[in-house]
């Protein structure tokens, strides 16, 4: 099975895309390699649209610290839970949790309410406050037909 890889040109920002451009681009200067062996060794290569190599991953990585930015807190909680490769995910939601003094559930719910902010190909036009009032109250609905 082929390791999870994305073209600057393909990304859409789909919760999985912007997982692994968390992990693999986000504090990086090059755009991370497929790992494909062609037997092509340099030359120019094709570039797409008008910008640069270096422009590319700034743009993408960029429109992705906006919306976490966007998020605030939640945002960092989604930043620091999906970079820090650790076992024990719920000893991560108790310190998150100490440091802010909130509940390891909260944290949770907010790094999940963030991820679901930042996708999409565009922003989201409303603050992140409103979305995940709205969210919340929409999620609750359905939780309350599906148990009818």
């Amino acid at each position: 099975m082929k390791d999870e890889y994305y073209k600057p040109s393909e990304i859409r920002h789909t919760a999985e895309q912007n997982r692994w451009l968390l992990c693999n681009v986000l504090f990086r200067d090059t755009w991370p390699s497929d790992h494909m062996q062609t037997g092509y060794s340099g030359g120019k290569g094709h570039t797409v649209g008008h910008h640069a190599p270096y422009e590319t991953i700034r743009m993408v990585i960029g429109e992705l610290n906006a919306r976490l930015r966007l998020c605030g807190t939640a945002g960092l909680y989604l930043e620091y839970l999906t970079i820090i490769d650790y076992g024990d995910k719920d000893y991560l939601l108790q310190r998150l949790a100490g440091y802010h003094n909130t509940t390891p559930g909260e944290v949770h719910y907010m790094a999940k309410m963030a991820m679901r902010y930042c996708c999409g190909r565009k922003r989201k036009r409303v603050t992140f406050e409103k979305f995940c009032s709205y969210t919340k109250s929409r999620d609750n609905r359905r939780r309350k037909n599906d148990n009818k």
